[in-house]
């Protein structure tokens, strides 16, 4: 925590602390439905096709994540952003009675 009471810029560097896991990777529906066809074909043309697909499917998890992490991200963002306007209004009208008071004790 900053002298503020926000965290600090160190604590926003590290990644999350879930309570919970993180929900598992979804694969889209259309590699789900490609992968079940590639299994129904014969065996020389699944041993081509399968590893494929594979990679496809840890493809579209990889992306998920990084999407997820990126949302996460930019969440966070956006709750520092608002406690640093909240800081920054604070500090302009504490500025602002200094600034008064001193104006009418010259």
């Amino acid at each position: 925590m900053n002298r503020a009471g926000y965290p600090s810029t160190e604590s926003a560097l590290l990644p999350p602390v879930y309570s919970t896991p993180p929900p598992p990777p979804v694969i889209p529906a259309e590699l789900v439905a490609l992968r079940a066809r590639i299994r129904a074909m014969p065996a020389e043309v699944r041993a081509e096709l399968e590893p494929l697909a594979e990679d496809a499917c840890e493809q579209a998890k990889f992306r998920g994540r990084a999407l997820s992490l990126a949302r996460e991200a930019l969440e966070q963002f956006r709750v520092e952003l608002a406690a640093a306007q909240h800081d920054l209004d604070a500090t302009r009208r504490e500025r602002e009675g200094f600034r008064r008071w001193a104006e009418r004790g010259i």
